[in-house]
């Protein structure tokens, strides 16, 4: 499986990767294995040796040596969109670069806020790897107006995202819907394959009407959620089935 493309109307499923060093994250992705998971996220930032590039590669190789058919999501999550830690933009840079020629990594999430200084050369990179590029934004605080929203799709498409992300947190039920109904109202602008969620207690109902409002991908919880309002992924996978069209 290279591509995320929705099978039955159903989004992939995707668990994140948040110990601190190789060995509990190979205990994760034991456990991972077991679990209805198309896709494995490394967030990086949780990692306490992020900073050693050679351990980091180490460790990308381990995991993917593990892993049994899924692809392997590489994310450094900045400290500003709700990460573990703060990274220099140059550092970002370097990080990304580093992993690229590997071979080990099919896809990267890199923030919108982060390649807007860096520019398209970093896409290019990712692309010329074979590496699928998500450009993602999150919002912690509240869900921005449609405008605002549309705009930062349409930014992430002209920047060269294979997928676009966003993520918000809603104040109230308006927020949600609204979020739920952004593709919808995107695909009158481009076609960029989108992954939307609403986040915390509220918004759990984003997380599993993906088949319904066009998002690729949903983000599910094995033990510690990376993110307020992740189901469990057992329960996760079991929506998705009851909810798939074909």
């Amino acid at each position: 499986m290279k591509r995320l493309e929705q099978i039955n109307g159903k989004p992939k499923i995707c668990v994140s990767l948040t110990a601190t060093n190789q060995e509990a994250l190979l205990q994760q992705v034991e456990l991972i294995n077991q679990s209805p998971v198309d896709v494995v996220e490394w967030r990086v930032d949780y990692f306490e040796e992020s900073d050693d590039l050679e351990k980091v590669c180490a460790t990308l190789a381990a995991i993917k040596a593990q892993l049994v058919d899924q692809l392997l999501l590489f994310t450094f999550r900045t400290l500003e969109e709700g990460g573990e830690k703060a990274i220099s933009l140059a550092a970002y840079k370097t990080l990304y670069q580093t992993i690229a020629p590997t071979g080990m990594v099919d896809m990267v999430d890199i923030e919108l806020k982060r390649i807007e200084f860096l520019g398209r050369f970093l896409i290019q990179e990712m692309k010329a790897a074979s590496i699928i590029v998500i450009i993602s934004s999150h919002d912690f605080e509240k869900t921005p107006d449609d405008a605002t929203l549309i705009f930062q799709i349409g930014v992430m498409n002209q920047m060269g995202a294979d997928i676009g992300k966003i993520a918000t947190m809603p104040q109230d039920l308006n927020d949600v819907l609204r979020l739920m109904g952004l593709i919808t109202k995107a695909r009158g602008f481009n076609q960029l394959p989108l992954i939307t969620m609403s986040m915390g207690e509220l918004g759990k109902i984003s997380r599993v009407s993906g088949a319904v409002t066009g998002s690729v991908l949903t983000f599910g919880a094995i033990g510690e959620a990376s993110a307020p309002g992740q189901i469990p992924v057992e329960q996760l996978a079991q929506t998705l089935e009851i909810l798939a069209y074909s």
